[in-house]
């Protein structure tokens, strides 16, 4: 129904234009940006590597990961165990100062101290001193003393030791005018997971930097580096127990790979929209636990479908992130002109032609996206009047011609009924064809008491029927007019209706665009009724017919705005739906209590079972860092050496050079 032949037809066109709210907008003058990795920025020549440094300023990146690792042409900075080069520590303490000057102090650096596959030799980390010494047993690098204290010995010459030459011989320690955060390494354990060994070494160097080595006093954010490697949707590689409980972590990285499904069903960005769905269990946690959630690492996967589709899946990751108030970093760009098939993006290329645009055009998107997070502690705040007050959710301009479907499909991103095709939904900002037991939809039987779906109709025979929809003028340049936004325009205004004796299709009642509700905490009663009457409705039995932040009530889905204010005024969830604290589940009206006590929907998918019991992780269930020996039987934590050699192995893209 929406392919490409019939877009300019429908009133779907509205979405892009302005004729319908976003159902999951964020309203909070917090702020959110996007960066990205460049792990050989400092190994390029100091002409070129300033050149390069001011195109990822204009591109309006805020957000620079650089590695301290070697690579194939250049050594670690710890050759030995123990001994360091300072040629190359000056290597990056020089491209510090230099992302400080280009950028007048706009753009910030993270920090990797180390890269976990450089303990194995994998994914183009060549084996370092650490692995020779390991010799292939990996994991005695979390779980023994020694290795323990050779790293923090790192850490320490690393953040403390080496006298800054740029910044007049401060330790990078104290550098927070251009340091916005550092890793305690990069994928610890990578793609292991659950952690089979030494899990309290997370919480125990996460502390050492931020208490020993003084981070936490110059406000550097210790951030967890996507601890087990690439996320998926049902387990937790990147969040588990022991980062949340910590207390000196700041921020969760999460590293993840979406690619697009080649069956058009989901776009790349998908997964990335249901994963940080606002309030569900991992956003209430880091809200509730004070950690800011930060996707580190995303990138394109190239897929059977082809090259074609590169721009189309970046665009689409970026925009779901920014969506949902996440800021991100894209991984990884080079200089090089060779980027094939590969998640590289060369920023060398012409941007009207090669992936770089598309990139550049969602850093600049993420530049005045909102957060629900507060970032002010680690990042100066742009100016409040820099931030979008857009409440419709982009179109992708880079979806190719030859795509089946340009808008509305399965997968896509929605802010409102219409922006889906008929016989799917908008839930969640994406559409989705609706489950079996929703009711109202495409052929379900319909009366005054059994209303269809919103953007649906009740026919003359009792089943709910598709509207003939109200068409928009066109632009004279489809794709130019939705990127550059021209408010001269008239693209956007609604044709007149004309009446169509030949088409037998009513045009229904286009609802109101969802209402933004005060918090119960301003609004007067008077204002949330009035708000509620205009409030488009969908049908409902239970809380999974509703979106995030809707609830059942009497058969209809009810925005959580009209609830009562929460019993914790600095939550930022409405009690009793979704994010909000609870003990059972009789307290959630979006769904379930989850065992962290914050309301989630129900039917959640289950998390990694172990021996027939609910553990995240192989740890102490006393929580982050507790002590060896403290626990007993399965609550023990495994703090001893493991002797698991994996000579070779496949993994995904990563930060690496």
């Amino acid at each position: 129904m929406f392919w490409k032949n019939a877009l300019l037809s429908l009133a779907s066109i509205a979405w892009v234009a302005g004729c319908a709210a976003s159902n999951l907008r964020i309203t909070e003058d917090l702020f959110s940006f996007g960066g990205v990795n460049f792990p050989q920025l400092q190994y390029l020549a100091p002409s070129y590597r300033d050149k390069i440094i001011r195109k990822v300023v204009e591109s309006n990146a805020r957000v620079i990961r650089l590695f301290i690792k070697g690579d194939a042409q250049h050594s670690d900075p710890e050759p030995t165990l123990g001994e360091f080069d300072k040629d190359m520590l000056d290597r990056i303490d020089d491209t510090l100062a230099q992302i400080y000057h280009i950028s007048k102090g706009t753009v910030k650096v993270i920090i990797v101290p180390h890269d976990a596959h450089s303990l194995r030799g994998t994914d183009d980390s060549p084996c370092d001193a650490y692995c020779k010494e390991l010799e292939g047993y990996f994991l005695d690098f979390y779980s023994v003393e020694k290795y323990r204290d050779l790293y923090k010995t790192r850490l320490e010459v690393l953040f403390n030791h080496y006298p800054s030459r740029n910044f007049g011989g401060r330790s990078w320690s104290e550098l927070s005018e251009v340091i916005m955060g550092v890793d305690v390494q990069n994928q610890p354990w990578a793609n292991i997971h659950p952690i089979v060994a030494g899990e309290a070494w997370l919480c125990i160097m996460a502390t050492y930097l931020k208490d020993t080595l003084g981070l936490g006093k110059s406000n550097i954010a210790v951030i967890t580096g996507g601890i087990s490697g690439p996320q998926s949707l049902t387990r937790n590689q990147n969040f588990p127990d022991s980062a949340l409980d910590c207390p000196a972590v700041d921020i969760i990285g999460i590293h993840g790979y979406f690619a697009q499904k080649e069956d058009f069903t989901a776009t790349a960005g998908t997964p990335w929209a249901q994963l940080l769905l606002p309030g569900n269990t991992l956003t209430a946690r880091a809200h509730k636990q004070n950690k800011l959630l930060l996707v580190e690492e995303w990138s394109y996967q190239n897929t059977p479908l082809g090259l074609t589709y590169k721009k189309q899946a970046i665009f689409d990751q970026a925009n779901a992130l920014n969506h949902r108030g996440i800021p991100w970093l894209y991984s990884h760009i080079t200089f090089l002109d060779n980027e094939g098939t590969t998640s590289q993006i060369s920023i060398e290329r012409d941007p009207d032609i090669a992936a770089i645009g598309a990139l550049q055009n969602a850093l600049t998107r993420a530049a005045t996206s909102r957060s629900y997070f507060n970032w002010t502690t680690y990042m100066d705040a742009p100016p409040p009047s820099l931030l979008s007050n857009h409440t419709l959710i982009p179109m992708n301009p880079y979806i190719p011609d030859r795509s089946s479907c340009l808008i509305g499909c399965e997968g896509f991103l929605c802010d409102s009924a219409d922006s889906c095709a008929p016989s799917l939904m908008c839930k969640n900002s994406i559409c989705q064809v609706p489950s079996e037991s929703q009711p109202g939809k495409i052929a379900d039987s319909c009366n005054s008491k059994k209303p269809c779906l919103s953007h649906l109709r009740c026919g003359k025979d009792g089943t709910c029927q598709e509207c003939r929809a109200r068409a928009t003028i066109p632009p004279e340049d489809f794709r130019r007019k939705v990127v550059f936004n021209n408010p001269h325009g008239k693209f956007g205004q609604c044709e007149l209706d004309i009446k169509d004796p030949f088409n037998e299709l009513e045009i229904c009642v286009a609802p109101p665009a969802s209402p933004y509700i005060p918090s119960s905490s301003s609004a007067t009663q008077e204002e949330v009724e009035k708000a509620l009457e205009k409030y488009p409705s969908n049908p409902c039995t239970n809380p999974t017919h509703c979106s995030a932040n809707e609830y059942c009530s009497w058969g209809s889905c009810v925005p959580c705005s009209s609830l009562p204010p929460s019993s914790s005024p600095s939550s930022p969830f409405v009690e009793g739906c979704l994010g909000s604290p609870c003990t059972s589940s009789q307290r959630c009206k979006t769904g379930l209590c989850s065992v962290h006590g914050t309301c989630d929907y129900p039917a959640k998918p289950r998390k990694l079972s172990t021996g027939g019991k609910q553990y995240d992780t192989w740890k102490s269930r006393k929580g982050a860092g507790y002590g060896k020996g403290k626990g007993s039987g399965p609550n023990k934590v495994w703090d001893v050496p493991v002797r698991v050699k994996i000579p070779e192995e496949e993994v995904k893209a990563t930060g690496t050079a």
